[in-house]
């Protein structure tokens, strides 16, 4: 308990750390096996206390630190949290538990949820079969429409048309363009 409540308030000074750097946008990375994605998967999971066993256990790390970081930063500021919508793994983190995270996110103040998956059997690029273009899009339109909370799309996200499409069909509120950014540093540019 006394361990979880450090790490609530390192969270805190981290948030404020990259306010003071400039950063216009805070966003909680609970995805792809680190620390909070490790809290929320039953894969990894295995606590009985408080912070684990049954669903809302498991959720309540996230909370906690998503509602600290709300009270701790400005009013105007996104809060944004990144989800491995699902774990693509036997009995692990899915869908549907993506979908009620995403409620009680909303409750504490959370703006936008983030949509990615996998990483806590492997590589946090890991997918099952081959991956396609835009095959995460489905969470961020899955999540954004059942627990009515915007959402940004990514994965395999790589022509100016298809981030558009995305935008403009409701998929998604926002779209993150990463690979394709490193790759091409005037995509951006190129795409207006």
């Amino acid at each position: 308990g006394e361990q979880i409540c450090e790490l609530i308030d390192d969270y805190i000074s981290a948030a404020r750390r990259s306010i003071s750097a400039g950063y216009k946008v805070i966003e909680l990375h609970g995805a792809h096996g680190y620390l909070i994605h490790s809290f929320l998967s039953p894969v990894s999971n295995k606590r009985t206390d408080k912070y684990g066993s049954d669903l809302s256990g498991r959720m309540r790390l996230a909370i906690e630190i998503s509602s600290a970081l709300r009270g701790s930063i400005p009013d105007e500021m996104p809060l944004f949290f990144r989800v491995s919508s699902t774990d693509n793994v036997a009995n692990g983190w899915s869908i549907e538990d993506s979908l009620k995270l995403a409620k009680e996110l909303k409750k504490v103040g959370v703006d936008v949820i983030d949509c990615s998956s996998g990483g806590i059997g492997g590589s946090a690029t890991a997918a099952k079969g081959k991956r396609l273009p835009g095959y995460q899009v489905p969470f961020a339109e899955k999540i954004r429409e059942d627990a009515d909370i915007m959402t940004m799309a990514v994965g395999l996200i790589t022509h100016p048309e298809q981030a558009n499409q995305i935008i403009e069909s409701g998929q998604a509120d926002l779209v993150a363009v990463a690979r394709e950014a490193l790759f091409n540093p005037m995509w951006a540019a190129q795409a207006a």
